[in-house]
């Protein structure tokens, strides 16, 4: 009788040690020490901290925007934004370059995520492809990231991925809200002090017309910024879909 006693007693508490065990990893699962930066909040947990930040600008003659070497960078703040161009015209090039910088004390994953609004326009009928939601981003950004060479084709079962060995990027349409995403994963952990500029310039074809540059009037670019520890996550991608589920949705 003491004997099944003691069986009893030890399958007990092999169950208990076990749902401890599986509560634990399922705590610790999740607890990523993460930092992400955008024009309208910060947040920073432990060691881990980035900078979103871009130069500041000034109007040339021939109505350009180009970079003011004579300001310091502008950083994200509490402003909902961050730069404001006024009326853009075809033909027109704007100095813009979103920085990430790792300023914590160990190396981290780094990821950017671009968001057109096309307000009451039509982005994708301007830059679209026919029967599909995308739109061609190197249309209107260039320089940073989109001066690399890239291929196109599945990534991590991503279909139209461009990618090469230091940088993939996801788009995410939505026509009919007129939201375009795109995201920016850097295949490599980003050592501290390093930076990665997304992009550095929007442009504007001198080929569009007024009625398309109407199109364009309520036109906005937000960028965000996220950095995550390298502890445990392999990947870029890994350490996002985790630690940003609510950002980094690609199905």
């Amino acid at each position: 009788m003491n004997e099944k006693r003691i069986i009893k007693f030890n399958m007990y508490m092999s169950c208990v040690i076990l749902c401890v065990l599986v509560i634990v990893m399922i705590a610790t699962t999740f607890a990523y020490f993460t930092s992400t930066k955008q024009v309208s909040n910060t947040f920073t947990s432990g060691r881990v901290d980035i900078t979103l930040s871009e130069a500041a600008v000034k109007r040339t003659e021939s109505g350009d925007l180009v970079k003011d070497d004579s300001k310091e960078r502008i950083f994200g703040n509490t402003d909902a934004t961050l730069n404001h161009y006024g009326r853009v015209y075809p033909g027109q090039s704007i100095y813009k370059d979103p920085t990430v910088t790792n300023v914590g004390d160990s190396s981290e994953w780094i990821a950017a995520k671009v968001i057109f609004t096309d307000g009451e326009g039509d982005l994708n009928k301007i830059m679209g492809y026919e029967g599909y939601e995308d739109i061609d981003i190197e249309v209107l950004l260039s320089g940073g990231l989109l001066d690399e060479t890239v291929k196109v084709g599945t990534w991590n079962g991503i279909h139209d991925v461009c990618y090469n060995d230091r940088y993939a990027m996801i788009q995410v349409a939505d026509a009919t809200q007129g939201r375009y995403e795109f995201f920016f994963l850097m295949l490599e952990p980003v050592a501290p002090n390093e930076s990665v500029t997304v992009f550095d310039h929007i442009s504007f074809p001198e080929e569009w017309n007024n009625e398309e540059m109407k199109q364009l009037e309520s036109l906005t670019v937000h960028v965000q910024a996220f950095g995550v520890q390298m502890t445990e996550l392999d990947s870029c991608m890994e350490a996002m879909t985790e630690a940003f589920p609510e950002h980094f949705k690609f199905n």
